[in-house]
């Protein structure tokens, strides 16, 4: 068995995975698949925003890129306009030097996209990054077709979700995980047509109920308990879900409850022959997590929406076929080998950064609609296919070919990236392993006032106006933050209290509750059958095999 270049574990390259290998034509991967993910998890920075300058127009621009980064940054209208051609910045091979060194000096140089949208469907959501088709939305990311959506990730066709992650198909969403169909939902999770509830876990079809889980087509329950209508609406209204405390109290009193409760060894639904988590609609997939509409895949994450052929791939989707190795790149693509942040009608192309559009490139970067280019130089048919060749041999011969781009060009800080919420690393233990890091600092707030979230009244009610020219200290971390005034209309609209935490904590709180992004191969607590869990062995709940589990709650 090879040993990672990168942590020195011992990996398998299985039969199927060599089949890849083979049809793609690349060498066998140098690294294990939890070091190849983090390296394209480094390509993703979905949350971070920074103010800085278009280096195009001059104007103050919000950009998923730092001030420090080297290369130019345009804004998206002005990095999609044709005011400049990324093929003026093409050069020469150097047939004497590796090819990652020539194609980081370029990359440094092209102009890259302020924030990863779809140009021309974004109506007033400037504050959102790696998204499209959305209309009045704030702090949103990895998210298309969204309406009045605040501070949530990888929401899709939803509207009036905040503060949720991974919903698909939704309306009045509030801290939500991993739900479909719901309607009226609050701090809730694996969720599927449900509506009117609280502290839901695992429930499907299921109307005013609260702090219940593994629950099919139920009403009137809380803690599992079957209630009728005035007792139900009575206990309710001791819980005092309007209250800040109220909330906090029943989250901790629910998060006992359902760790007692059966577990299902993984979360997925209509799949043939695939292991994973969070996977739907799936047919021979293997080791996938968070995505939906895969065949014949491998080792993807975060990815949907009709993904055949494909391995080592991450993030998006959407009619790709045969990506290998590429991160942030989707939309009509086909034969797409080791890329990152490219988008909409690529095919047979290979190592490119921020393309769109291309057919037949090699190494370039920020092209947008171009043919038979290497290192954004144009050729003929003919002058390419003979140097794409002559350049692959050289990087057989460096020891390059066949591996994603080096540490070296990561486009972001791990803890900017995706990366931190996959392998949680300390700063010291990110460099240890030559990753970059980003020390960071929350600007102060030009505000009135200061006011601790403990400080806060209790219900929404007793909130004022005013408390859109505040800044609230987080109740853990003491970090600022702010109310936007959409924020605090969806607050009142459903009752519920002002948060205590930053945005960012609570974007960490939910992150930890999802589970690992990994499998243990573990018995079934009923009958023994081996199953491969995202519950590790030690874990004390008691996980149950699709077939025990179905007959526990049904």
């Amino acid at each position: 068995m090879p040993t990672c270049i990168e942590c020195g574990t011992s990996f398998g390259i299985t039969e199927d995975d060599q089949r890849f290998l083979d049809d793609f034509g690349v060498p066998d991967p140098l690294s294990c698949p939890d070091c190849r993910l983090t390296r394209r998890l480094l390509e993703r920075n979905s949350r971070k925003l920074y103010w800085r300058t278009c280096d195009l127009t001059g104007e103050r621009i919000l950009s998923q890129f730092h001030v420090d980064h080297p290369f130019p940054v345009f804004s998206p209208e002005a990095w999609w306009s044709d005011k400049w051609d990324a093929l003026m910045y093409g050069r020469d091979i150097d047939f004497s030097r590796p090819f990652f060194e020539q194609f980081a000096e370029l990359r440094n140089t092209v102009p890259h996209q302020a924030r990863f949208v779809i140009q021309g469907t974004m109506e007033n959501s400037d504050y959102v990054n790696n998204a499209g088709y959305s209309k009045n939305c704030y702090l949103i990311a990895e998210a298309d077709y969204d309406e009045d959506c605040l501070y949530s990730n990888r929401v899709y066709h939803c509207k009036d979700a905040v503060d949720c992650f991974n919903c698909h198909q939704s309306e009045i969403l509030y801290e939500c995980l991993d739900c479909t169909e719901c309607h009226g939902l609050f701090f809730s999770q694996d969720c599927q047509n449900c509506s009117g509830s609280f502290f839901l876990k695992s429930c499907i079809g299921c109307r005013d109920c609260i702090g219940c889980i593994n629950q099919r087509q139920k009403r009137y329950l809380i803690m599992n308990e079957q209630l009728s209508p005035e007792e139900f609406e009575k206990r309710k209204a001791a819980l005092r879900l309007d209250t800040a405390k109220g909330v906090a109290a029943l989250r901790t009193r629910c998060a006992d409850f359902f760790c007692s409760q059966p577990q299902r060894f993984v979360q997925g639904e209509h799949n043939e022959h695939s292991t994973g988590d969070h996977i739907s609609n799936t047919r021979d997939a293997f080791h996938c997590m968070d995505c939906k509409d895969l065949e014949d895949c491998r080792y993807c994450q975060r990815v949907s929406m009709g993904v055949k052929s494909s391995m080592d791939y991450t993030f998006w989707g959407d009619n790709v076929e045969r990506a290998y190795q590429c991160g942030a790149c989707g939309n009509n693509v086909y034969n797409l080998k080791f890329s990152s942040m490219c988008t909409t009608n690529l095919s047979d192309c290979e190592y490119l950064d921020s393309c769109t559009g291309c057919k037949n490139c090699f190494g370039c970067v920020s092209l947008k609609k171009k043919q038979h280019c290497i290192l954004n130089k144009q050729y003929s048919k003919e002058e390419y296919v003979i140097l794409k060749e002559k350049l692959i041999s050289h990087m057989r011969t460096t020891g390059e070919y066949g591996q994603f781009f080096p540490k070296s060009m990561c486009s972001f800080s791990y803890n900017e990236s995706i990366a931190l919420e996959y392998f949680p690393l300390t700063k010291e233990e990110a460099i240890a392993r030559g990753y970059p890091w980003r020390d960071e600092t929350d600007e102060k707030p030009d505000v009135k006032k200061m006011i601790p979230a403990s400080h806060l009244p209790e219900t929404i009610a007793e909130i004022p106006d005013d408390i859109l020219n505040w800044a609230v200290t987080s109740e853990e971390s003491k970090r600022p933050f702010r109310i936007v005034k959409q924020e605090l209309a969806f607050y009142r609209a459903h009752n519920l209290p002002v948060p205590h935490l930053h945005p960012e904590e609570r974007q960490e709180r939910r992150t930890m509750l999802r589970p690992p992004r990994r499998l243990w191969k573990r018995p079934c607590s009923a009958c023994g059958k081996e199953v491969e869990s995202t519950f590790a062995v030690e874990r004390k709940e008691r996980v149950l095999c699709e077939e025990c589990y179905l007959k526990e709650v049904y």
